[in-house]
């Protein structure tokens, strides 16, 4: 039995999942946004929300 063709969805979501990991996206979308908020900027408290409990967890957990 022929495997059903790939769609480009497909091909983007698997090559996502291998090269650019959702934790290394949102990791680079966060910094961006805690950039915006120490440069004076306003942010959604939701979103200061979460800045503040990621850099909790990074503060937590620091690189070796």
């Amino acid at each position: 039995m022929p495997r059903p063709k790939m769609t480009y969805r497909d091909r983007r979501r698997k090559a996502y999942e291998k090269e650019l990991p959702l934790a290394d996206q949102l990791d680079a979308v966060l910094k961006a946004f805690d950039m915006v908020l120490q440069d004076g900027g306003e942010l959604p408290y939701e979103l200061i929300d979460v800045i503040e409990k990621w850099q909790e967890i990074k503060n937590r957990f620091p690189k070796e």
